[in-house]
């Protein structure tokens, strides 16, 4: 089946679900247009949110997985606990617990109490994506690496890590999709998201169901464009 025959049949199920609603609910589309705004400044703070973390993320996932990697006992537990304990932990009780757990003691604001649960959550994925990458890479490369004398560090960083960061672009990508996704969940804490901004002209306008499928498509766009973005530069870079 092409994408356009898919493409097709999906619009065409989505406008008869709308008819058959629109049957029985009276949907006000007019009123949502006064606060588009709302719904672009929730957008942005979105994709701040996500591209912040992500970077974050990133870093946390190269110490995670150069930890993991370690022939030190202390540093390889030390990653492994990391993976185990956030992996097997919901990012709503994470943000939960760096805003109101530690913003307790210090003052922590809600922008930046999204930025570290989401980046300290997807660094345990990142970290498996970037191990993943690491042992993907050919053990030919590292022993001409020892071949040519060169530390155990500038292998790594010279010759493994460049390739494996290569490698880990495609699942980056996908987390980063992921990630978007995730952050919806900050809205717990009253953070301007576009999830929040969303509940906001819901109350206001009581046109509670067009705004969350504003929210819907908004969140189908973001994720879409990135997925494409993350597609092109694949082939840019002549990603396998």
């Amino acid at each position: 089946m092409s994408k356009i025959t898919l493409g097709i049949i999906v619009a065409g199920l989505l406008w008869f679900s709308y008819s058959s609603v629109s049957a029985v609910y009276p949907f006000n589309w007019s009123t949502l247009t006064k606060y588009y705004k709302l719904f672009l400044d929730g957008m942005v703070t979105t994709l701040q949110l996500s591209v912040i973390a992500l970077a974050l993320a990133v870093i946390v996932g190269i110490a995670v997985a150069l930890a993991r990697d370690s022939k030190v006992n202390l540093l390889r537990d030390a990653g492994t606990l990391y993976v185990w304990f956030f992996r097997n932990m919901p990012l709503l009780v994470v943000i939960l617990l760096v805003y109101y757990g530690f913003g307790s003691a210090v003052n922590v604001d809600r922008f930046w109490a999204g930025v570290i649960s989401l980046s300290l959550f997807e660094g345990a994925y990142v970290g498996e994506i970037f191990r993943a990458g690491i042992d993907a890479v050919p053990s030919g490369e590292k022993e001409a690496g020892e071949a040519m004398g060169l530390y155990k560090s500038q292998i790594m960083f010279s010759i493994v890590f460049p390739q494996a960061f290569r490698i880990s672009i495609p699942p980056l990508i996908g987390q980063l999709v992921t990630l978007i996704k995730d952050s919806s969940l900050v809205s717990v804490i009253a953070l301007g998201d576009l999830t929040m901004k969303a509940r906001q002209v819901g109350t206001q306008t009581l046109a509670v169901f067009e705004a969350y499928i504003v929210l819907a498509a908004c969140y189908l766009v973001m994720t879409s464009l990135v997925s494409l973005a993350g597609r092109i530069l694949e082939r840019r870079l002549a990603i396998p």
